[in-house]
């Protein structure tokens, strides 16, 4: 089904775009007119979506497989987007995971963490110069109704001491949120034309939700959540409405502008968060990543 907004020519990434929302968000665009990149795992379920994604209307599409619980995969593939690439108008962090157990990376990152907010803040801070270059660009990143509850123990950010399921979801979603927002003033701060917005689907009724290591209180919740296809719309809207195109920092919760949690606007945190980050996924100083503003840690 098509857009009721033009994606005509936009150039498009979407993080596990191979199920789920971002599936149901790429054929929506590629219906519109936008070429679109697919990133996501499993090349079985990567081929299909790209075809699916094809047959929606977007001749271009393509499938990029990359583990994005890996930081130095994360980093190939920003470089094989950059290489690939000409332009970048949009890039939608979408992936994510949830698990009842703690699980370390190769690279001795707690997964959750890794996958659903510290893959996107090393992806976006890579394809920053890309997407300046194509300004005017966004950054969408999804958040989910869990994240007013998550909590940021910077003492135990991988949750060694204290991991559940939903706590560690709800953080890294937490986490996600406060990035974006301190990316968009950062952003705004330097006039760059690129806007960095939340959108927060509430529940969605996902491979993620239903997976046979999903937390029970999300089984429990899974009849009444919302369906992928309703969710992608929202997504959409914040992608590509042109009356958005200079709302930046926002959060969109059930597709509405909306206020953020209070904890998701502390610049205080967001730069402590942000320093933090750069710690764990050693992030080279030369790569383009936005500097603090001169308020962000106030």
């Amino acid at each position: 089904m098509p857009s009721t907004y033009s994606a005509s020519g936009r150039r498009i990434v979407i993080t596990g775009g191979t199920s789920g929302v971002g599936l149901e968000t790429a054929k929506i665009l590629a219906g519109s007119g936008a070429r679109l990149i697919l990133v996501g795992s499993d090349p079985v379920k990567g081929a299909a979506a790209e075809r699916a994604v094809i047959d929606a209307g977007d001749e271009t599409a393509a499938f990029v497989a990359a583990d994005l619980s890996s930081m130095a995969e994360v980093r190939r593939l920003a470089q094989t987007l950059i290489e690939r690439l000409d332009r970048l108008d949009v890039l939608i962090n979408n992936a994510g995971l949830v698990s009842t157990r703690r699980v370390e990376t190769s690279e001795g990152l707690e997964r959750t963490f890794a996958v659903n907010y510290l893959a996107p803040f090393v992806l976006t801070n890579d394809l920053l110069a890309l997407l300046r270059r194509s300004a005017p660009a966004r950054v969408i990143s999804l958040t989910a109704a869990v994240e007013p509850i998550g909590r940021l123990p910077f003492s135990d950010l991988q949750r060694v001491r204290h991991y559940g399921g939903v706590r560690a979801y709800a953080q890294s979603k937490k986490a996600l949120a406060m990035f974006t927002i301190e990316l968009a003033r950062r952003l705004a701060s330097e006039e760059t034309g690129v806007t960095a917005n939340v959108v927060d689907p509430f529940l969605v009724r996902t491979p993620l939700t239903g997976s046979r290591d999903a937390p029970l209180l999300f089984k429990l919740a899974r009849p009444a959540m919302i369906r992928p296809e309703t969710a992608a719309r929202w997504v959409v809207r914040a992608a590509v409405e042109p009356s958005l195109s200079h709302t930046t920092g926002r959060h969109f919760l059930l597709g509405h502008r909306a206020p953020s949690p209070p904890g998701s606007r502390s610049r205080r945190r967001a730069a402590r968060l942000w320093e933090a980050s750069s710690e764990l996924t050693a992030m080279p100083r030369t790569n383009g990543m936005v500097p603090p503003t001169t308020t962000s840690a106030r």
